[in-house]
């Protein structure tokens, strides 16, 4: 019989633990003596011993699944931390429950179940949810046999939209059921401070697990759940999947089981590492920061675990969101870490330069080198260099590798050529009173809508926008056209538009042109900021997303200008050159002028017109004085701005928000070819990955 022998003519059994678990076990074998002579006793003996041993291996062997199970739920995972939706299923896998468990958080409220709209079924209609009668005490919603008058024909197909309550009631209903199959006939999208449902118009049957909830929704249960793991289960756990690793990524190298953290702590210290090729203390912090932040996002993973996809994820996921510069975000959105940094940016909405993919390459290089470390022959840390073939692979196509290059050569040239002077050309006036109040009297202006206007001749957004904003902000019309949202924000608690070229879409006039204007008071009433929010809460990057770019140096401002001339020449303006949208800004121009004095008694004449210079985007004189020396707060440009007035004008009511949302859902529809129901982003790409709802106007 095997692992049955004789010692002292006593029959002992024997059985050998496998290498792999002997030091989880503690011992190389199991031994015990049967007590027995006789060989038909000691057999029987034996073999309850080594079913019992058996028994324990097996045990044993199962123990790193649930070892890997405790790891996975307080280690968390590189995919919960970067953000947007998880189906059910992936989410269970990734925190270590069952859709069971998750189901229960989302009875308990914990968290809200969204569904993915399929492609197909995707046609339907929108509509206030406040206009719907309620359900009943428990919520929802009474719907109509047929659509509402007040609802909005949309395709909501691949957009993840949220279900009523949260989806508590159905939570309740397919754990009470056991069923497996939901049927949904209505969903909600929040869009700012407005609560819209959608109707669609055939039933959405999908499968429980392929509800999707929000990544950041579990990350906090997961972590919630974590904290009621002992220290010391985690400890045990943890070594035991040391030993399991140690036996199965050996063959990878010496480091193969040590973490991320630890070999770019040895790379940056070791004489032979970071500090053979860098001196300087400062920029070897500087780089290890940047090292860092792949663990950061992608968690602090073994090595032997990391392999070329890992790296593409992190690179063309959590790199491509990072902020272009973190030091000159605001204090209430720059955070210690920047995964918290990330998190606040998306929370707060506002729309920040990214990081170039110059910088981002950069990044990348620096893990290359990391690893190439590693990887060397002399070292044997790892037997294979998992960045060997991502080198020269930057994640752009041919044509974006072109596009970037060509950008970056005309920015080059154009900062080369650029001339000093303004281009508040000669023989241009502004308009008069009676001029002004031609184009303010249009309905737009006067009902705050362009319901007025039909077919091809409907009344985009930016046709009651740009005017104001010339008028109350003497920005250029290009300036105005290609505005992101993130560039309406707020310094030093004023609002502001920053007028710059951060990003590859943008250009200015000259250098001077870049500038922070404090937003007027009149905006702010006329509800320019209800309107960022909306488009925000929208998914859109952009104050005018219904413009489209182009290759010339108008960018967004080519049909913006068409429309204003247009605008300028139904109203019997001569089209001659001599009035343009640009005399808003000579309006603009002699208001601030005429600003008294008091608005900021301690400044003297000079002060006054340094901010004139600088709120209109001027050369600043060859004064040295005005040149080094003079500085202002961003209150005291904002009291000179706000006390701009235009008199004799007609009173502008504020603009309908619901309706401007509508204007651009309806505008984008009517784009052709690859911009059709898209944001147009130029050299940035297309933001939005799915079509956008073909809305039509109230």
């Amino acid at each position: 019989m095997e692992g049955l022998f004789r010692r002292g003519g006593v029959l002992w059994a024997r059985l050998v633990v496998p290498k792999r678990l002997r030091a989880v076990a503690g011992r190389r074998e199991f031994v015990k003596s049967t007590g027995a002579h006789s060989v038909a006793v000691g057999k029987v003996v034996a073999s309850v011993l080594l079913a019992g041993w058996r028994r324990e291996i097996l045990q044993l062997e199962r123990g790193p699944l649930e070892d890997e199970k405790i790891l996975r739920l307080v280690d968390g995972s590189p995919s919960l931390a970067a953000g947007g939706f998880l189906t059910l299923e992936r989410a269970a896998e990734l925190v270590a429950l069952s859709v069971v468990d998750l189901l229960r958080e989302v009875e308990a409220g914990r968290l809200g179940l969204a569904c993915r709209v399929p492609l197909r079924a995707g046609a339907g209609y929108v509509v206030d949810a406040a206009t719907l009668d309620p359900a009943g005490s428990d919520g929802g919603f009474q719907l109509p046999s047929q659509s509402p008058p007040e609802a909005l024909a949309a395709d909501m197909g691949g957009r993840v939209l949220s279900l009523p309550e949260g989806g508590a009631d159905v939570a309740r209903a397919l754990l009470a059921s056991g069923v497996n199959v939901v049927e949904l006939v209505v969903l909600e999208r929040d869009w700012g401070r407005w609560r819209w449902v959608f109707v669609p118009d055939a039933v959405i049957e999908t499968s429980a697990g392929a509800l999707e909830v929000r990544a950041v929704d579990v990350e906090a249960i997961r972590s919630a759940r974590a904290s009621t793991v002992s220290t010391e289960r985690v400890e045990r756990a943890r070594t035991a999947h040391s030993v399991h690793m140690a036996s199965r990524v050996a063959p990878a190298g010496k480091w193969a089981t040590k973490r991320f953290n630890e070999a770019v702590d040895a790379y940056c210290t070791s004489p032979d590492g970071m500090a053979r090729t860098l001196v300087s203390s400062h920029e070897q912090r500087h780089r290890k920061h940047g090292l860092l932040l792949f663990s950061e996002f992608m968690g602090d993973v073994v090595l032997g675990d990391i392999d070329g996809d890992m790296l593409r994820a992190f690179r063309d996921g959590p790199l491509k969101g990072l902020p272009g510069n973190k030091n000159k975000l605001p204090n209430e959105i720059n955070r210690t870490t920047m995964k918290e940094t990330v998190a606040a940016l998306q929370a707060d909405g506002r729309d920040w330069p990214l990081m170039s993919a110059g910088m981002q390459h950069e990044r990348m290089l620096l893990l290359y080198r990391l690893f190439e470390w590693l990887a060397a022959p002399s070292r044997g840390y790892l037997k294979v260099n998992p960045a060997e073939g991502l080198r020269l692979d930057t994640g752009l196509t041919k044509a974006e590798r072109k596009e970037h290059a060509r950008v970056d050569t005309e920015r080059k040239a154009a900062r080369r050529t650029e001339a000093d002077g303004d281009e508040d050309e000669e023989g241009r006036r502004p308009f008069s009173v009676v001029e002004l109040q031609l184009i303010f009297g249009q309905p737009q202006f006067v009902n705050g809508h362009g319901r007025h206007a039909q077919g091809n001749g409907r009344c985009d957004p930016f046709e009651y926008w740009l005017p104001v904003m010339a008028a109350c902000q003497g920005i250029r019309l290009k300036e105005g056209a290609q505005l992101h949202l993130a560039d309406v924000r707020q310094v030093n608690g004023v609002w502001c538009l920053d007028i710059n070229e951060a990003t590859a879409d943008k250009s200015l006039k000259n250098a001077q042109s870049a500038r922070i204007v404090p937003l007027h008071p009149e905006l702010i009433r006329l509800g320019f900021l209800d309107y960022c929010d909306g488009l925000r809460a929208a998914g859109f990057r952009r104050v005018f997303p219904e413009l489209t770019w182009v290759k010339s140096d108008a960018r967004y401002a080519k049909e913006a200008g068409r429309k204003m001339s247009a605008m300028l020449g139904n109203l019997g303006m001569p089209r001659d050159g001599s009035l343009v949208f640009h005399c808003l800004r000579h309006c603009f121009n002699n208001a601030l002028a005429r600003v008294p004095g008091h608005v900021v008694p301690d400044a003297d004449d000079r002060l006054r017109a340094y901010m004139r210079y600088k709120v209109m985007g001027h050369k600043l004189p060859a004064d040295v004085n005005a040149s080094h020396y003079t500085r202002v707060t961003v209150d005291e440009m904002s009291a000179v701005v706000g006390a701009v007035k235009h008199e004799g004008l007609p009173q502008v009511v504020p603009f309908n928000v619901q309706f401007g949302i509508a204007e651009v859902w309806a505008a984008l529809a009517r784009k052709k070819l690859h911009r059709h129901k898209r944001e147009d982003m130029g050299p940035l790409g297309q933001l939005l990955p799915v079509p956008l709802p073909a809305a039509q106007a109230a």
